[in-house]
C-alpha cells in the first residue's frame, strides 16, 4: 500500500489534486472514509490498483 500523501495515488480516491499537485480533502470524513475502505478492500478496482505498489 502507498500511504504517502502524493497526489498520483490519492487523486480521485479520497482527494482531488490541483495544478501544483497539492491534495484537497473535501466532501467529509464519511465520504472519504468509504472510498478509502473500498480501495483497501477491493484490490482489483480502479481505486484499489491506484493505491497499491505495482
Amino acid at each position: 500500500m502507498r500511504f504517502e500523501r502524493e497526489a498520483r495515488y490519492w487523486d480521485g480516491v479520497t482527494a482531488s489534486a490541483n495544478a501544483s499537485g497539492t491534495l484537497s480533502f473535501g466532501g467529509g470524513a464519511k465520504d472519504s472514509g468509504g472510498r478509502v475502505s473500498h480501495a483497501l478492500l477491493g484490490p482489483a478496482t480502479d481505486h484499489g490498483r491506484r493505491i497499491r505498489d505495482s
